[in-house]
């Protein structure tokens, strides 16, 4: 869910044709920064928005030409619910929320219909009576079928309920305290995968190199089909990670991980490596490393600075996984400066305090292409730049489509109110375009890319913020 408030509609749908997309706006609604929405699909024909605002949570319906057809008033437990998430799923959309009864923390998940109207509602789990209030996260698997409530406190204990959407039944809860997570800070990633499977990453002598103690990754799984955790170890053969992104492959009934490896010092990146694990087989993974070229490094950095020790300010944003178990890694060049600001307000701060702005630069793209047998497929670079000021970058970096053909990555050419939005396509065999999909001027139009959500393989619903407007943007190929 994203912070925003949805009050009034007013304002004419706009549609018009743009190359080979057909582009239809919402009208506006009014928000506020300190509520939320969430953008909950597309069902019936009808695309779903969810909307809190104070203790009202609502439903807008919009058809296909984005005019809202119908609103409806969600009714929760009175005792101060705290949604958690809305996820859509299968034609029905899912309520996930936390509450507390005579003392007692509650999670319950309420299940409504493309028209939302309630069909069932159950708690999800229990944390007692508690001094302190839990406040858990959600982890969502592929399909959105199944999630996972994942809650700690300091990190001494953690709690986990894994909990099958369709059926609205628990698959299992498990407690765990592994040794030494230093408030999260090795705590890597977990992920979720379609069968409800869990897979805890956590990150082991990762801050120098040590020959007597190796970097490895302490793996923690909890399968439906048993009843405790299991764990394993990997060991990166001697190599740093300098940043990794784990993600279930479920077609394949892996676990896969794509990475940037350091040799010696962590404040730079030689390389790159894939790791894929066979779910509950962890001494059959595979681990491949790839050492970045010279041309590959300066093409990235414009030879703006030395390169001979490796790139930095680079990240591994997604992976995209084959359907023959290759990979494709996409990562981006991004950082952030903070620095003093005189005319720069914080909404934090009050204006006897010191102002901090931060400048967001997020600059190149780039796409790494392994084959299932660990063989390097291509590499390529994708050149954008982007920079913004003071906005949590929320209007910067990418959101990536998928269909069976290539894919989409779709970016601001410039973060400001009007502009070009473009997109990359990129096909199998790395093969790129990049073309124009629409142009912001004069339609007040400010899109937040990254909160994007594909509803087809050739539709795409995007938010737009700009003027405490909020609207809804329906791009078709």
């Amino acid at each position: 869910m994203k912070n925003s408030i949805l009050l009034v509609l007013f304002f004419s749908c706009i549609s018009w044709q743009l190359n080979s997309q057909t582009i239809t706006v919402s009208d506006e609604i009014n928000f506020k920064s300190d509520h939320k929405y969430a953008i909950i699909g597309k069902m019936k024909d009808h695309i779903l928005l969810y909307q809190e605002k104070d203790n009202d949570f609502e439903i807008q319906a919009f058809n296909n030409k984005m005019g809202k057809i119908w609103d409806k008033e969600l009714e929760l437990d009175k005792k101060k619910p705290q949604p958690i998430d809305v996820i859509g799923f299968d034609d029905h959309f899912y309520v996930i929320y936390r509450f507390k009864q005579k003392g007692e923390h509650l999670v319950k998940v309420h299940k409504y219909n493309a028209a939302a109207n309630l069909v069932d509602s159950t708690v999800v789990t229990s944390y007692g009576k508690r001094f302190t209030v839990p406040d858990p996260e959600l982890i969502i698997s592929e399909n959105k079928e199944t999630i996972l409530l994942f809650s700690t406190e300091f990190y001494s204990k953690l709690e986990f309920t894994a909990f099958n959407l369709r059926d609205m039944k628990v698959l299992w809860e498990e407690t765990c305290a592994p040794k030494d997570l230093n408030n999260g800070y090795h705590l890597q990633q977990i992920v979720l995968n379609n069968a409800g499977a869990m897979h805890m990453i956590i990150t082991r002598e990762n801050e120098r190199i040590k020959k007597d103690k190796p970097h490895y990754f302490d793996i923690w799984s909890r399968y439906p089909e048993q009843d405790q955790i299991v764990t394993s170890k990997i060991d990166l053969e001697g190599k740093m990670t300098y940043d990794v992104f784990f993600q279930p492959d479920n077609l394949n009934n892996t676990l896969v991980a794509g990475g940037l490896y350091s040799d010696k010092n962590k404040a730079r990146t030689q390389g790159y490596y894939l790791l894929k694990i066979p779910n509950g087989q962890p001494d059959n993974h595979q681990l491949y490393f790839y050492e970045f070229e010279e041309a590959f490094m300066e093409e990235l950095v414009e030879k703006k600075t030395k390169i001979t020790k490796g790139l930095f300010d680079i990240e591994v944003q997604d992976l995209a996984i084959r359907r023959d178990g290759g990979l494709l890694i996409i990562g981006e060049q991004r950082k952030e400066l903070d620095r003093r600001a005189n005319n720069y307000i914080s909404p934090y701060y009050s204006n006897d305090q010191l102002q901090v702005a931060a400048d967001y630069f997020y600059e190149d793209l780039f796409i790494l292409s392994i084959h299932p047998n660990g063989e390097k497929h291509w590499e390529k670079i994708l050149h954008k730049k982007q920079y913004s000021q003071g906005d949590d970058a929320a209007f910067s970096s990418f959101f990536m489509a998928k269909t069976p053909k290539q894919l989409r990555l779709v970016y601001n050419d410039e973060v400001r109110n009007e502009g070009i939005v473009n997109e990359y396509l990129v096909n199998g065999i790395g093969d790129t375009n990049r073309k124009s999909v629409l142009n912001t001027q004069d339609q007040d139009l400010k899109l937040r890319l990254k909160e994007s959500m594909q509803v087809a393989h050739n539709e795409v619903i995007v938010p737009s913020e700009l003027k405490s407007k909020l609207k809804l943007v329906r791009v078709v190929y």
